[in-house]
């Protein structure tokens, strides 16, 4: 979450300021009398560049705090019943098995599901 919060921000930017563009292009261009058209909206580098500039380097971790709240138990729960169902078929297959580690990811991967 903390890796991939600065190119979450950059996303939503991007995302919501091409409709900002386009509306203000459509506008423009209606009042204009010229026919519309769409414009392209900035890249990832220039959005990102835009921000630092602007608001600052914290500004890239907007929505980290709950974002952290949701995954930190998330991540918590999926350890947990992989850690359990690990040390439950090490007594079934042989210890630490391939079998062992893929069966208790799965395991694991569906507890995200069940709650």
């Amino acid at each position: 979450a903390i890796l991939t919060c600065p190119l979450e921000v950059v996303k939503t930017r991007l995302q919501s300021s091409s409709v900002t563009l386009y509306i203000s292009e459509v506008q423009l261009n209606t009042m204009a009398g010229a026919s519309v058209n769409r414009i392209v909206s900035p890249g990832p580098l220039h959005c990102l560049k835009v921000i630092l500039e602007k608001e600052g380097p914290r500004s890239l971790f907007r929505g980290l705090g709950p974002n952290l709240v949701g995954v930190a138990p998330s991540r918590a729960i999926y350890f947990a019943a992989y850690s359990n169902s690990k040390e439950t078929l090490n007594g079934v297959f042989d210890p630490d098995s391939t079998q062992v580690h893929m069966i208790s990811a799965a395991v694991a991967d569906e507890t995200r599901y069940t709650r």
